[in-house]
Formats: structure tokens, sequence, C-alpha cells
């Protein structure tokens, strides 16, 4: 039987997962454990695959809720983590340019110099000189905005590991106290029938 190979593009992980109808968590998990990669085009039997669930050993309730925040904040760190790349490829792409423009600029300048008398030159060379500033201003805005988020990546690396175990530490509590919660109401009725026996 001939492979289907017709494509299908989503441009968001959301709009895949709404395919599916599971959470883009979901999505990610399956993707890794199923070896296909989310670059936004995808075969008939990719998507089928992806909205199969994943095999495994049932878990616990608490095993549970430790892998879905596990999830959860793996995919907010992947997508925070793709936003901050994006953001530094468009400065990037942006300071190339910025290196074009002086590039071609300083062509022109030297062209000038060639055919154009002293005064013309000198009325260049100071349009250069005030350009050259321009440049040295727009790279060292365009640096220090790199530097920013480079440390902003950082600290977020930093802080994530912390914040993901508070917030499943405390996801994990609360599920304990429910399910101490339980066994108590669940022991309640069993006590108050004791209690009558002995009436009698």
């Amino acid at each position: 039987m001939a492979e289907n190979k017709e494509i299908t593009t989503y441009y968001t992980v959301e709009e895949l997962a709404r395919l599916i109808k599971a959470s883009r968590s979901t999505v990610y998990n399956r993707a890794k454990n199923y070896g296909i990669k989310l670059d936004g085009e995808y075969t008939d039997d990719q998507i089928h695959t992806l909205g199969k669930p994943i095999k495994g050993v049932s878990k616990t309730p608490i095993e549970r809720i430790r892998i879905q925040l596990d999830n959860e904040h793996k995919a907010e760190i992947g997508v925070l983590e793709q936003k901050h790349a994006l953001e530094l490829e468009s400065l990037r792409r942006e300071y190339e340019i910025k290196v074009d423009e002086l590039k071609s600029s300083n062509a022109t300048i030297v062209a000038a110099l060639e055919a154009k008398q002293a005064k013309e030159v000198a009325d260049i060379e100071r349009e250069h000189d005030r350009a050259a500033k321009a440049w040295e201003h727009t790279r060292d805005t365009l640096e220090k905005q790199l530097q920013g988020m480079s440390n902003q990546m950082n600290e977020l690396t930093a802080r994530l590991p912390r914040l993901v175990g508070e917030v499943v530490n405390h996801q994990l509590k609360l599920a304990e106290q429910r399910e101490q919660r339980a066994k108590k109401a669940s022991a309640q009725p069993k006590t108050k029938t004791k209690k009558a026996e002995n009436k009698m």
C-alpha cells in the first residue's frame, strides 16, 4: 500500500492541539515519544499518530499530577526559549543590516573622495562621521539589548527549576490532603455503625 505523503501545514502547536483534541503539553510529549518534529508540516499518518495516547503503566494520582506539571512546564519553557530565540534572531538581522548599510556608506565615500573636490570631500566626511556616530550608538544599543536578553534567559533558566519544584510540591501537598480527607470521610460511617451496635 502506497504511503500517504499528503502534507498539511499548521502554523502553531495550538492549532495542531485543537485538531487532535489534546493540550499543548500533550502534543509536545507525544511528539517527543513518537519522534515527530513539530516543524509545522505533518503527514496524515503523523497527525493520526499524535492523536494516539502514549501506552504505559498506569500512574497514581500523585504521579499523574507530577507528570502533568512537568510536561506543562517543559512546554512553557520551550515556548519561552523559542520566543527569546526569535527576538535574538531579529536583533541579529537588524545588526547585520546596519553593518551592510555602513559598508555601503563607506563605499560611497571612497568613490566620492576620488571624484569630488576638496569641499565636497569635507562635507561627505562630516556626514560620514555623523553616520558613524549614529551607527556606533545603534550598535551599542543593540549589544546592550542582546546582553540584556542573554541575562534574562540565564536568570529564567536559573529560576525555573526552583519555581517548578515549588509548584510540584504544592500540588503534591494538596493531593495528599485530599487523600487524607477522603480516608477520614470513608471511615466516619463505619464508626457510627459500631456505636449504634454498642447501644443495642
